[in-house]
C-alpha cells in the first residue's frame, strides 16, 4: 500500500521587516480579543498600527528574542504567502536567588493564529519552532501567561503539557 504524505499548507520562519504590514491583522486580532474581555486592562489601540515598525524591528534584531511567523504555502492556483500566525518569544536569564540557581528560560509573550487557520496545527507548529529556538539558545524551561478569561488557550496549552506554576491575582484600587 502506498502511503500518501500530507503536503504542507504552511511554513514557519523568522519574521523580517518586510512582514510588517502582513502582521497587522494578526496583532489586531490578538489585541481585539483581549480588549473584548478586559477593556480596562487592554485599552483600544490605533487601528492603523497596533505595533510600530520600530517595535517590530527591535523584536526581529534583538539576540534574545525571536519573532516567528507562520506563512501559508503557495497553491497551484497561486494563492499563498499570507501570514496566518505569529509567535513572539523572549529568552530571560533569572539571577540566582536564596533558593535557586541562575536559570535561563524562555517566555512566549504572544501567540496568535488567524481565525480562518485555526485547528490546522499552526499554533502547535509555532510552539514547536519557538521551543527549538529557545533550546538552541540555552533555555531549560518555557513559560507563558494566559489570562483567566482565555479558556481556549488554557485548554490548548494544557493539552501540550503546560501546567499552572502560580496564580497571579489583581485587585483594582
Amino acid at each position: 500500500m502506498t502511503r500518501l504524505s500530507k503536503i504542507p499548507t504552511f511554513t514557519i520562519r523568522h519574521a523580517s521587516l518586510d512582514d510588517f504590514d502582513a502582521m497587522g491583522p494578526l496583532w489586531h486580532q490578538l489585541d481585539g480579543y483581549h480588549q473584548g474581555y478586559d477593556p480596562n486592562r487592554f485599552p483600544g489601540t490605533p487601528k492603523d498600527a497596533p505595533r510600530s515598525s520600530a517595535y517590530i524591528a527591535e523584536q526581529i534584531h534583538c539576540a534574545d528574542r525571536a519573532l516567528l511567523v507562520a506563512e501559508k504555502c503557495p497553491t497551484i492556483e497561486g494563492e499563498g504567502g499570507a501570514l496566518i500566525g505569529l509567535s513572539l518569544v523572549a529568552l530571560k536569564t533569572c539571577p540566582p536567588g536564596p533558593v535557586y540557581p541562575v536559570r535561563v528560560k524562555f517566555e512566549i509573550e504572544n501567540l496568535v493564529v488567524a481565525e480562518t487557520s485555526r485547528r490546522q496545527g499552526v499554533a502547535r507548529a509555532l510552539l514547536n519552532a519557538s521551543e527549538d529556538w529557545a533550546r538552541q539558545n540555552g533555555a531549560s524551561e518555557m513559560l507563558l501567561n494566559v489570562y483567566a478569561f482565555n479558556e481556549g488557550a488554557k485548554h490548548f496549552y494544557e493539552s501540550l503539557g503546560f501546567q499552572p506554576l502560580s496564580i497571579q491575582m489583581v485587585h483594582a484600587l
